[in-house]
């Protein structure tokens, strides 16, 4: 008589076989490409074939994303060169330019110094003439610029060709912005005055800037009290 085999041996059994099948199987570590983890050779040669063909996909993913950070870091770097670049030559330009206007103010500093320290009057001594004064390095170092002279001491002067020692004379060094119009002048003989533009081709400035006062440029009245424009520096 066969004995039929007992129930809960065979379930034991099968519970030892799945649990011996379970144990044999390898069970590959948590990782994440992204962040830098790889597995190990070792580890490698463990994986089943679908794990490997998985991890394998996973690295060329990787690989492509990795590809497109550099290309994009790449870009960047071109681009932040580009403007460094440009910003440098900036900057050149930037310190070309404050080292000419530091130039520039330090030459108007020592020219506004000398001007401080000119004579602003002078007192006529025996023998001189306007034209002698006017010579002179301290007050226009230019003899031909004594009309200068005359036409600011008018309120002394009356004849240019007749000074008296002991007179003071003012020594005009501005620029004037107006000019009142004496008898015997035209605006060709006003733009010729030095202080004015020193050149007579220049007299359609003035006469443009007192369109409101000239109807004929050929004709203006004494006492007439003209505009004198600045747009361009004077020498």
């Amino acid at each position: 008589m066969i004995k039929k085999p007992n129930v809960l041996f065979l379930i034991a059994i099968l519970i030892v076989f799945s649990l011996g099948a379970g144990c044999s199987r390898y069970q590959p570590r948590a990782i994440d490409i992204t962040k830098g983890e790889y597995y190990e050779d070792e580890e490698y040669q463990k994986l089943s074939k679908k794990d490997r063909e998985a991890y394998c996909e996973a690295l060329a993913q990787e690989l492509i994303r990795l590809q497109g950070k550099e290309k994009a870091a790449q870009e960047n770097l071109k681009v932040n060169k580009e403007k460094i670049t440009k910003l440098t030559e900036e900057l050149r330009d930037a310190e070309r330019q404050y080292s000419s206007l530091t130039t520039s103010v330090d030459e108007l500093t020592k020219e506004l110094q000398m001007l401080a320290s000119l004579p602003k009057t002078w007192v006529m001594k025996y023998g001189e003439s306007l034209w002698k004064v006017a010579s002179y390095e301290e007050i226009y170092n230019d003899p031909l610029k004594w009309p200068r002279l005359w036409r600011g001491n008018k309120e002394l002067i009356e004849d240019p060709d007749w000074v008296l020692a002991g007179w003071e004379i003012k020594i005009p060094r501005d620029w004037p912005r107006k000019h009142v119009v004496e008898q015997d002048e035209w605006l060709a003989k006003i733009a010729g005055y030095w202080e004015v533009y020193d050149d007579y081709k220049k007299w359609p400035v003035l006469y443009e800037a007192n369109k409101n006062k000239i109807k004929d440029p050929d004709l203006i009245f004494p006492n007439q009290e003209l505009v004198i424009p600045r747009q361009e520096p004077s020498e």
